[in-house]
């Protein structure tokens, strides 16, 4: 069994994990994909190789659904003696076809600004890049969502001519052409790419310029399943050449079930990173307590997506604050999260009115093509679309050099009287995106230093990140140099929402939306937001080695389907033995055998709200419906 190292955290922040993991692995709705006909369970088996995986599956008399090469797995439908045989083979690995999704929330209200002209690219600087003649030319981005509608405003370029998808793909139910009968791919794909001009003039797309590819993964209702999302990434990975795809948008989330390393959906993501495609992903919904980041934005090597409101006065920031919703981090292998936050409320785009969410939110209609949406989702569309102008400029960027771009030049939100962070750097992280720096300034560096995602995918590396809750003092930390720099309330936080400074915050200095200063620098105060380490030199969250660092293989997974037998984040006073007691996880989805030690102020922090939530945590949101201006 693999160890691990790391200094001794509170039995608090344990335990929360601890009941996290269970409550993730017990609430699967009875109509999830895992759960299938006569009985069957459908599941992600993965061995040394593709090939391998299905001549197990079809030994033990199995079904095979599909061929899941980029994580040496496949999709397969079998009975509980057929689980258990494969259980008991060596090598195999056998998690749940565990649900993606995209919920639907209740709405009432009516919105009341029906101009169909978008403020987002104003607010992160994007037009500033169009006037450079950037606008995602050369750039493919693949939605890998509900689908794509055959839009009109979709369907024509920033030169007005037809602009058909540049590929399309159906996992859910294999049209031949492009659809979306859910709605939200197509309100993502317009946050992205809509070339129509809006009453001000100016596009209404943050890449005007890009093409598009359509991948199909979630059904009308928003809810999909591993095994459709890993189908969607391979085929992406399958034409990226083909089709030149550098983005790929993943608004969508799931449950985390286990470190993000061994989970197969986060496996796919990292493989698609790893392969050059900058991936850029929503934090999730279930804010603003800590530990409420969904997978994939729990993998460390992704962009992450948090969101902030401009709250309907986009030339002035003063107002802004971060939206309740948006998730916050540490993850739970506790590294930092989210990257950066980006516009997500009251977002205007594209949506067919016949569409799921258009009928069922009617409220929301803007006009006959547009809609109005809020959610951490189409903050991720709106950085997908800045990291397509960014590789517009410079193709050559890797991911990791995209996303330094992105978070190096990226604006914190801080109290404009003293410098002070006014939001953690788990809510905010390294601030409010800055598009027009992170296109088009003369920068060098990469992000995820000290992090191998090869090494990760071979399973010879992996990691736990820099945070930790410190019980002495009630807060989350950092470990080492980065918590004695970001002492400023940026690295220090209780748990609770934040603040809205009401009119005495500002982005890195900056009170009316300007990047005259260059590269967004707050030149006083919070470790130095200047250059150099205190404006995040793209190591942080990331050990190399020693301090949380894995040194062995997979390690087993035994107990029955899902259950990790090696531990998960409870490393602290004997607790993560998992050798009897608590922490030993004996059988079965979610079996528990210990006892569950009971500490009080455990117990108050879930029933104020101030950490994850527990109840009905498989309808968690990925989109949210936000209510309109007064």
């Amino acid at each position: 069994m693999n160890t691990i190292s790391t200094p001794n955290k509170s039995r608090f922040f344990s335990l929360l994990v601890l009941v996290l993991l269970i409550t993730s692995l017990v609430t699967l709705p009875a109509s999830s994909p895992a759960a299938s006909a006569a009985g069957q369970q459908s599941v992600i088996v993965q061995a040394a190789s593709v090939d391998q995986a299905e001549a197990l599956v079809k030994k033990v008399g199995g079904e095979v659904t599909s061929r899941l090469n980029i994580i040496d797995g496949v999709g397969a439908r079998v009975s509980s003696a057929e689980l258990s045989a494969l259980n008991a083979a060596a090598g195999v690995k056998v998690t749940y076809n565990s649900p993606t999704y995209l919920t639907d929330v209740e709405y009432e209200g009516q919105v009341k600004n029906k101009d169909v002209s978008t403020d987002y690219p104003d607010v992160v600087g994007a037009d500033l890049a169009w006037q450079e003649g950037i606008t995602g030319q050369g750039v493919t981005v693949a939605i890998v969502d509900t689908g794509i509608d055959t839009h009109p405003l979709l369907d024509k370029s920033i030169k007005g001519k037809n602009r058909k998808l540049a590929g399309w793909a159906d996992f859910i139910s294999g049209s031949k052409k492009p659809i979306d009968p859910n709605g939200h791919g197509t309100h993502i794909s317009g946050i992205i790419a809509n070339a129509a001009k809006g009453a001000d003039g100016e596009w209404n797309g943050i890449a005007p310029g890009v093409q598009l590819v359509g991948v199909r993964v979630l059904d009308e209702t928003g809810t999909g399943s591993y095994e459709s999302v890993i189908q969607g990434i391979q085929w992406v990975l399958d034409h990226k050449a083909e089709l030149n795809i550098k983005v790929m948008n993943l608004s969508l989330h799931t449950l985390v079930q286990s470190p993000y390393w061994a989970d197969p959906l986060n496996q796919a993501v990292m493989r698609a990173w790893a392969e050059g495609i900058t991936v850029v992903v929503a934090a999730g919904n279930d804010g603003p307590g800590p530990m409420t980041i969904t997978a994939p934005g729990n993998v460390p090597y992704v962009i992450t997506v948090g969101a902030f409101t401009d709250k309907y006065t986009p030339a002035d920031w003063d107002d802004d604050y971060i939206t309740p919703f948006s998730a916050s981090g540490p993850t739970l292998d506790n590294f930092v999260k989210p990257d950066v936050v980006a516009p997500g409320a009251h977002i205007v785009s594209t949506m067919a009115p016949k569409s799921y969410i258009a009928r069922n939110h009617q409220a929301n209609q803007v006009d006959g093509n547009y809609f109005s949406m809020a959610g951490t989702s189409q903050a991720a569309a709106i950085v997908s679309g800045v990291s397509a102008l960014i590789l517009s400029d410079q193709s050559a960027l890797t991911p990791d050099e995209v996303k330094y771009r992105i978070m190096f030049t990226a604006l914190p939100w801080v109290d404009a009287t003293n410098s002070e962070a006014l939001y953690s750097i788990w809510q905010q992280g390294t601030g409010r995106l800055n598009a027009f720096d992170a296109v088009t300034q003369d920068l060098t560096g990469t992000a995820n230093q000290g992090l191998d995602v090869w090494a990760e995918l071979n399973n010879t590396i992996h990691y736990e990140g820099y945070s930790y809750f410190d019980s002495e003092s009630g807060l989350f930390r950092l470990h080492g140099e980065y918590g004695d720099l970001l002492n400023n309330g940026l690295g220090a936080w209780s748990g609770g929402l934040g603040a809205w400074s009401g009119g005495l915050g500002a982005w890195s200095g900056s009170h009316y939306g300007s990047w005259a200063d260059g590269l967004g620098a707050w030149s006083g105060g919070l470790g130095a937001w200047s250059g150099g380490l205190g404006a995040w030199s793209g190591g942080l969250g990331a050990w190399s080695g020693g301090l949380g660092a894995w040194s062995g293989g997979l390690g087993a997974w035994s107990g029955g389907l899902g259950a990790w037998s090696g531990g998960y984040t409870a490393w602290v006073d004997g607790l993560g033995a998992w050798s009897g007691g608590l922490g030993a996880w004996s059988g079965g989805l979610g079996a528990w055998s210990g006892s569950v030690y009971e500490e009080p102020a455990f117990i108050e922090v879930f029933n104020s709200g101030a950490g994850p939530k527990l109840s009905n945590s498989t309808t968690t949101l990925n989109f949210w419906i936000e209510e309109p201006k007064e």
